[in-house]
């Protein structure tokens, strides 16, 4: 993919989750209930590289100035940056089957995410005592939010990785008749610039 074309890709994607983000939390006031799974899972199966840390630190970033964060917030942006390598390391599977794959790590993001930032909340809270027993309090009590970010991801990750890769097609398309465009232009002039003046009259 053309880099220009995954500049203006990202850029959309970071556009997309800030908004998306300040929309769930603002309106729809599900815990757990989130774009930012999506955002990071797309940069991942689609981008790869350096946006894969970019994209989803990106909108955390951002929306966090507007909406805030806890003292946690060093596993949850760790979190998305490695559910975005989840896409990434599973972006053939996905991109074969686009329903299906999405499912499969929209339920592997899911089940990292809750093991990860509880482990984060139960070591950093003092909520709960140091021991196993407190570590599985913690994870219990935790489970109506992995509901919801279960059901969220199992819903919006394939529906967003499905249009994605729908508006990725047309972009290539007209990406790649804006370059055989310019560069037929190109040419054109090029044949202007060297063929010789003709003899005047």
């Amino acid at each position: 993919m053309d880099q220009r074309l995954k500049i203006f890709i990202a850029l959309m994607l970071i556009t997309l989750g800030v908004v998306g983000r300040f929309v769930f939390i603002e309106y729809i006031s599900i815990p757990n209930f989130e774009i930012i799974t999506t955002i990071s899972l797309i940069a991942g199966i689609y981008l790869g590289g350096m946006f894969i840390a970019i994209i989803p630190l990106s909108v955390i970033f951002i929306s966090d100035l507007m909406i805030g964060n806890n003292f946690i917030l060093l596993f949850t942006w760790s979190a998305f940056v490695f559910i975005s390598l989840v896409g990434y390391f599973f972006r053939n599977r996905v991109k074969k089957n686009i329903i299906i794959g999405s499912m499969g790590v929209s339920l592997i993001s899911s089940v990292f995410f809750y093991l990860y930032t509880n482990f984060g909340w139960w070591l950093m809270s003092g909520m709960y005592e140091y021991s196993l027993a407190g570590l599985l309090r913690c994870y219990y009590m935790a489970i109506p939010f992995f509901r919801n970010s279960l059901v969220g991801n199992l819903i919006l990750v394939p529906l967003g990785v499905y249009s994605f890769s729908k508006i990725l097609a047309y972009l290539k398309i007209k990406n790649n008749i804006f370059s055989s465009l310019s560069f037929l232009g190109f040419a054109s002039w090029r044949r202007r610039e060297k063929s010789p003046p003709k003899a005047g009259l």
